[in-house]
């Protein structure tokens, strides 16, 4: 028999389907699926077969599943874009889209650099760091978390201010500082358990990890974070603008 000739699996056809009709817009964001009895009916497979199909649109970040009363499983909305080549970062971004961005502040500690951080922000190793641990929510659904770093001698008293809102808002108006560049490196992860309970996520679903050093116009290192977001509700845009290099 020709190998080209045979037919993608039961779930792989059904997950097609249902792909399609949210892509053609006959289910929209927020609408209920079918339920899985309906949907085994409906193709005359197994349940499982039927939740293997939804499983591969899960993580393709399509649908979400929610149990409870008021469960079942519901087309997503299509997942916010965030600008790297903005400086002002990420949350502005989500709160000028009209989301409601919240952030919980996990732990704010005085540490001493360890070489990795002292490399990122030109300090020696043991120089004292403030280190920011905060959880990002959009919607009510945490998004990512972000773990900071900020040299202890250029914002001294940063631990006995309000840590949950703009922390660059916060360099400028408390000490001054100005970030105007920023380097930012992106790779895919996978959550640690910590991540995975913070994030509500499954060890399944992959994370974007940015890491990102900014720095004044003068050229002083003020800020070095590790960010871990949901691949699954997040879309990352760069723009490379040519024009401005010609300038």
């Amino acid at each position: 028999m020709n190998i080209l000739s045979r037919r993608p699996p039961a779930y792989v056809m059904i997950a097609d389907q249902l792909r399609g009709r949210i892509e053609r817009g006959q289910l929209l964001p927020g609408d209920r699926l079918p339920a899985e009895r309906e949907l085994v009916d409906e193709f005359g497979v197994a349940r499982m077969t039927v939740r293997h199909a939804l499983d591969i649109l899960q993580l393709e970040g399509l649908i979400d599943r929610r149990r409870g009363r008021t469960g079942g499983t519901f087309v997503r909305g299509i997942p916010p874009v965030l600008d790297l080549t903005r400086i002002e970062g990420l949350m502005p971004q989500l709160r000028e889209r009209g989301l409601t961005v919240t952030s919980v502040v996990l732990e704010k500690t005085l540490e001493s650099a360890t070489p990795a951080v002292a490399n990122y922000l030109d300090l020696d190793v043991g120089e004292p760091v403030f280190r920011v641990s905060r959880l990002r929510s959009v919607d009510g659904t945490p998004m990512f978390i972000e773990i900071s770093f900020f040299p202890a001698a250029l914002v001294p008293g940063m631990l006995d201010e309000d840590l949950s809102e703009s922390l660059y808002e916060l360099l400028r108006s408390k000490w001054d500082l100005y970030p105007a560049r920023k380097s930012e490196t992106i790779t895919p992860g996978i959550a640690s358990g910590w991540e995975q309970d913070k994030l509500r996520i499954s060890r399944n679903l992959p994370l974007l990890r940015i890491s990102r050093v900014a720095e004044t116009a003068d050229g002083a290192k003020i800020e070095y974070s590790e960010d871990a977001l949901r691949s699954d509700i997040t879309q990352i845009r760069v723009i490379t603008d040519t024009t401005a290099a010609s300038d």
